[in-house]
């Protein structure tokens, strides 16, 4: 028994140092991951630094610097997958303020500017008064076409940081945009000065930018064709300067545009970047079938990876070729952003009628979303363009459901159940909102609404139309969902004096007037029940208060 007990207390001992030698070994092998991932990042190596990082990864999913990584790589080659690992980043580190600005910049790159405004919504109230917050927050309005609400954030950045010359040439720009003439003179004399007096080169050249801008807008083609010849002629030139170039020299007429097209098409070639960059410029100036011509020239080893394969197949999706694009990229594999290949795919098929297979085939692009936040947001989005209301409605249910930080998500929800009548499914989302926030009277107020609709007394919804009204007597959509579940009870008289409280306008609007009509009817006013339940708005109505005014308007 003793040699038994030895033997095993040496067997523990062993496991022991084997698991710590292994779990060593792992935090070495990430760490060595890294070390490699940095080294050709630097060396601008940025295949091999990927395959470094995509082990690192595969050892720890959650390595937030490897994520970081990956994000400014996919960034940096023009991949939208960069917006889901800004996302990774923000999920795994969710006070980091200097993630969610960098995730708002990279929105701003892809225009996604809906997804560039809801991460500056979550940035906490200490981050909101800084020069930094303000600075970001400008260029979001100013692309968002705001004016207003970018020269107030770009104010605030100087007033912040006023040795920070970056914020002072946005206000020139915004000043640009406006009406004023005098402001406009003085935009452009402050961006001249720029140019001539700064040693500052990306001053000089964002001036610059902002003025051939401005130029065109004005058709001042000369001081265009000149800015934009000096912006895009020095060696170590911004691509997105030549394609401004472009713009022009299409804008003139130029002879010379065939050409410096073809250059630029010989450049952008070999480089992720550029390649996304001017495709996209080509599919918006000229046409997804020029882009695509392009696009097909390159040789197969760029055409099947990021960006060229995105881009060919969304060119191809605006040409509504679906054999085409079902058969170029039914063999490819877009790493992260498989699901939206997953998702075109379901298109092509659903394009054909091959209706089970585009279901199947979404499933798994729905799955494969379903890994990140980011993916469930581009699904959702992706659906929603596309009008497939069942598939939008799927992925923002698991949105609401597994991110309840996404506060616009059950907004959203919430109107396309509407605008679609699913009653259950609101009744269902109230509930889960108001799990929520139980203190929240406008989740109470709607779940008691759908509830008595649907006869679900299981969430008691008299007690809670009583509790919304007697916190708030005199909001008017509580006042009428309190009316109608005591007209739900029988009690028609204490009905109608609820109901009567409210003003003639409020009685008469077409969500109103319907149940007043039949808190009326009930009481034995049948003529002027008629005339307010004639005013209800039917396309707005659920299908169950369709059901139940129609069948008061019987007999009337």
């Amino acid at each position: 028994m003793r040699k038994i007990i030895i033997l095993l207390s040496c067997c523990i001992v062993l496991l022991l140092l084997g698991y710590t030698g292994y779990r060593g070994y792992r935090v070495w092998k990430q760490s060595h991951g890294m070390d490699m991932a940095k080294a050709f990042y630097a060396k601008a190596d940025y295949r091999s630094a990927v395959l470094s990082l995509q082990q690192v990864l595969k050892a720890n999913p959650r390595n937030i610097e490897a994520c970081r990584l990956m994000a400014n790589l996919t960034e940096a080659a023009r991949s939208p997958e960069s917006l889901m690992w800004r996302q990774r980043v923000l999920e795994l580190n969710p006070n980091s303020f200097d993630d969610r600005m960098f995730l708002a910049q990279s929105a701003l790159i892809f225009r996604d500017y809906a997804l560039a405004t809801n991460t500056l919504a979550g940035v906490a109230d200490v981050n909101k008064n800084t020069a930094a917050f303000h600075s970001v927050a400008g260029s979001v309005a100013l692309a968002a076409g705001q004016p207003d609400q970018a020269q107030a954030h770009f104010s605030e950045s100087i007033r912040l940081d006023p040795t920070n010359p970056i914020p002072q040439v946005n206000l020139a720009v915004v000043r640009l945009h406006l009406t004023n003439a005098l402001d406009m003179a003085e935009a452009r004399i402050a961006l001249q000065r720029i140019i001539m007096n700064s040693t500052n080169a990306i001053l000089q050249s964002l001036a610059r930018r902002e003025l051939i801008v401005d130029a065109v807008r004005f058709n001042n083609m000369t001081t265009a064709m000149t800015l934009s010849k000096e912006l895009a002629e020095p060696t170590n030139a911004l691509f997105s300067d030549k394609i401004l170039r472009l713009d022009v020299l299409l804008k003139t007429s130029n002879a010379e545009l065939k050409s410096t097209l073809a250059a630029y098409q010989r450049e952008a070639a070999t480089d992720p970047a550029k390649l996304y960059d001017l495709s996209t410029w080509q599919m918006s100036r000229f046409s997804p079938a020029e882009a695509l011509v392009w696009l097909q020239s390159l040789p197969m080893s760029t055409r099947t990876n990021q960006p060229a394969a995105l881009l060919a197949a969304q060119c191809e999706l605006e040409k509504r070729d679906w054999k085409g694009l079902q058969s170029d990229i039914g063999p490819q594999n877009w790493g992260e952003l498989d699901f939206v290949r997953h998702a075109l795919l379901a298109r092509t098929l659903r394009e054909q009628n091959l209706t089970t297979a585009s279901t199947a085939e979404w499933g798994v692009a729905l799955n494969a979303a379903s890994r990140s936040k980011g993916g469930l947001i581009s699904l959702y989005r992706l659906a929603a363009a596309w009008t497939w209301n069942t598939e939008a409605e799927e992925a923002l249910w698991i949105i609401v459901k597994r991110y309840p930080e996404e506060k616009w998500a059950p907004e959203f929800l919430s109107s396309a159940l509407m605008t679609w009548h699913r009653t259950r499914s609101m009744m269902d989302l109230f509930n889960i909102m108001l799990k929520r926030d139980p203190d929240n009277l406008a989740n109470k107020n709607n779940l008691a609404m759908t509830a008595m609709l649907l006869d679900a007394q299981q969430y008691k919804p008299y007690d809670l139309a009583q509790e919304v009204y007697a916190k708030s007597p005199k909001n008017p959509s509580y006042v009428s969902t309190y009316a109608f579940s005591l007209y739900k009870q029988g009690k028609f008289a204490e009905a109608l004096k609820v109901m009567q409280q409210l003003a003639p306008k409020d009685l008469e609007s077409p969500s109103m007037a319907g149940y007043y009509g039949l808190i009326l009817k009930a009481n034995g006013n049948k003529s002027e029940a008629k005339a307010y339940l004639n005013r209800i708005s039917k396309p707005q109505l659920m299908p169950e208060e369709l059901e139940l005014f129609n069948e008061a308007l019987k007999g009337l």
